[in-house]
């Protein structure tokens, strides 16, 4: 277990000007207390990425399509110096995240329109594209080398499959019955991808002085990124090069290449017990800080910083005493090593100094670009000079692009002034409570509904739980759609982080380890209940829970264990992790980790873990939700728990969500779909 460290407080384009301040409401016009339809008027800002000297910030708008029922992103560039901002136009496709040139004068960013893929050098002024090529697939992990002479990129690469049975070509021309799948690799299928295509991710390096691209590497293995330059011609980065790999999730190695090389050959540089990823080479050129720990095989383990040295070839860990987990890395100029991290549900960024590891705080408002639950996300980047480019999370709106430099924060963006001006966002705010079960303390939020200031003597309000996935992740202090619009239908509604949760350090989350769902789960979330109701006006006869993926897990364990809630919404959940462990894509990884080993061995401890095996006790009308193309905790977990209620004739009802991955919330349209669904059935059982 860990200690905390002492922390420190401290191209075609359309050009318009930034406003930071948005137009005042017509005299007499009151903002609208949100609805489902509203969440086509959702638009934030995220994935800044600032040039090395300083002047300029890219960063994505993404917007609500009612068109197309898509989240639209729009390519945003801002002149820090004149503050005039413009758009790239979206007819190019552009993709993924940009790569500024080493002297700040271009940038390179990928495209795909329709089958055409390729990468755009665009100028940093964004009005002239100074050079276009072609490549075999989507880039990704776009890396500069130090002169900006040649510039690496991944794309995956398809090999034909080694099949029992050659294709007929009747069947591929349509004119017989289809050719039959063949399947004979560990990882065959991704949740949010489907059936794998056969191939693997490789290298490229493209030379600007002789206008090639070069495949770098032709192995059997994903060679995925991100790239860094310790020189002009050796590319870094971290991968699980190993034969099996797929066996192992956690051994992910530092490796190198020579671009210069003939036949270039890839060289481990690491040999360390435990996955590194995330590289990024310090301005000095002495070190490559990494994001890592040493696997002991526990299902969760904090993420550490380790340095390798260049010179000495060793790996050293700059956190040991850091008792968080880091999430991303950025050097600046003077050696000074940027991470991010989360405190207590809140996103922070702090400095580093590997001389003598002490941590500093700089900003205490990252994130939120989460856009239907209040969980953490999003990336920051850094300048040479030290300015930090990130997104900024609210409680009262989606995230924003602000600049923090010496010390000062400005907004960038202004995406979401419509929607603020237009629109009732209901008041949020924190509280913390003792749970029942050992004591310690758990933190929640609760999101008010519209009218629960107004002096209505002993009016009481029906009470939504809202439960996190994960289970290691973290819901905070962040803007939420979702919530809002069950407070919007007149719920209060709560969302806490159990045990289990990140961002409360090390010990905390590994209470759960190998025992999850447990006892502890249960009175965590049940000590919010009672929280609630004795500190806001909650109406204790009308209780209902929701809660997706680990929450869905969660949802389900509370109402085999407790009939005080009127009604629940299992969304995505596992109900059987027997057969969870034969049919999700992560099957490898939880027999190995979250169990000791696959269900032949430890039988009675899967059951014991199954909400399924609890059915008989359950009473409480409770819906399922899943997606049909949920390789994650397939539909079959959730139509075992249907019928399993219906064998014991409580109330329950199954929605299949079509052409919907574990991420069932990923088109606008869906978020309104399960405001609707989940109210409805709470309304149904008043």
């Amino acid at each position: 277990m860990k200690s905390k460290h002492a922390i420190a407080l401290l191209p075609v384009l359309l050009a318009y000007s930034s406003t930071f301040f948005g137009a005042a409401l017509t005299e007499g016009t009151e903002p609208k207390v949100l609805s489902g339809e509203d969440v086509f008027d959702l638009a934030y800002a995220k994935a800044p990425v600032i040039s090395p000297d300083g002047n300029w910030i890219i960063y994505q708008r993404i917007e609500a399509d009612e068109s197309n029922d898509k989240f639209a992103t729009t390519f945003v560039i801002h002149n820090l110096a004149s503050g005039t901002t413009r758009e790239l136009t979206d007819r190019k496709g552009y993709q993924g995240m940009p790569a500024w040139s080493p002297d700040s004068q271009t940038f390179a960013v990928a495209f795909k329109r329709g089958e055409h893929t390729g990468i755009a050098v665009i100028y940093a002024s964004g009005k002239r594209v100074k050079q276009i090529f072609d490549t075999v697939a989507l880039p990704q992990h776009l890396s500069w080398n130090t002169n900006g002479t040649m510039l690496a990129y991944s794309a995956f690469v398809k090999t034909p499959q080694r099949r029992l049975v050659p294709l007929r070509e009747e069947a591929e021309s349509g004119k017989w019955a289809p050719s039959v799948i063949e399947i004979h690799r560990p990882i065959y299928r991704r949740d949010g991808q489907g059936y794998l295509k056969h191939g693997h991710t490789q290298i490229f390096c493209y030379d600007f002085g002789i206008g090639k691209s070069r495949q770098l590497t032709e192995t059997p293995y994903h060679h995925t990124g991100p790239f860094v330059w310790p020189d002009d011609h050796t590319i870094l980065f971290t991968g699980t090069l190993i034969r099996d790999w797929e066996y192992f999730p956690r051994r992910s190695q530092l490796h190198s290449l020579d671009v210069n090389a003939e036949k270039p050959s890839v060289n481990q540089l690491t040999e360390f017990r435990g996955p590194l990823s995330s590289p990024v080479i310090s301005p000095n050129r002495d070190y490559v800080a990494l994001i890592g720990y040493r696997d002991n095989g526990s299902s969760y383990q904090q993420s550490d910083i380790y340095l390798y040295h260049l010179d000495t070839m060793a790996l050293s860990c700059l956190t040991n005493e850091f008792d968080r987990s880091v999430n991303s890395l950025k050097w600046r100029i003077q050696n000074q090593l940027h991470f991010q991290y989360d405190d207590h549900g809140v996103g922070h960024i702090a400095s580093i100094q590997p001389d003598d590891q002490q941590i500093t705080t700089i900003c205490t408002d990252f994130g939120g670009i989460s856009i239907g639950r209040p969980y953490q996300g999003g990336t920051f980047s850094v300048s040479n000079g030290g300015a930090i480019a990130y997104p900024e999370s609210s409680l009262r709106r989606p995230s924003e692009v602000a600049i923090m430099n010496k010390g000062e924060r400005t907004l960038i963006s202004n995406c979401t002034a419509s929607f603020l001006e237009s629109h009732h966002v209901g008041e949020v705010k924190r509280f913390n409570y003792k749970s029942s079960f050992d004591g310690k303390t758990i933190d929640g939020w609760v999101v008010f509904p519209p009218d629960y200031d107004e002096p209505i003597r002993g009016k009481k309000f029906p009470l939504i739980l809202e439960i996190h996935g994960g289970p290691f992740a973290n819901y905070g202090s962040r803007f939420a759609m979702e919530p809002q619009l069950y407070a919007a239908k007149g719920y209060i509604v709560i969302y806490t982080n159990p045990r289990g949760s990140t961002s409360y350090g090390e010990e905390f989350a590994q209470l759960i380890n190998k025992n999850y769902p447990q006892q502890g789960d249960f009175e965590d979330l049940m000590s919010a209940i009672d929280h609630s109701i004795e500190h806001f006006s909650v109406d204790e006869d009308r209780l209902y829970v929701t809660g997706g993926s680990g929450g869905g897990i969660l949802t389900a364990w509370l109402v085999g264990k407790t009939d005080r809630f009127k009604a629940a919404v299992s969304q995505k959940p596992v109900i059987n992790w027997e057969t969870l462990a034969y049919t999700s894509d992560g099957y490898i990884y939880f027999t190995k980790y979250w169990f000791d080993g696959p269900p032949t061995k430890a039988p009675d401890e899967y059951r014991r873990r199954s909400p399924l095996s609890y059915v008989d006790k359950i009473t409480t009308p409770t819906m399922l939700m899943t997606g049909e193309e949920d390789w994650r905790t397939p539909i079959t977990e959730a139509e075992q728990f249907y019928q399993a209620l219906q064998l014991h004739q409580v109330d329950t009802m199954l929605v299949r969500v079509p052409k919907s991955s574990h991420s069932i919330a990923a088109r606008p349209s869906r978020i309104w779909m399960k405001l609707d669904y989940i109210t409805n059935w709470f309304d149904r059982y008043k």
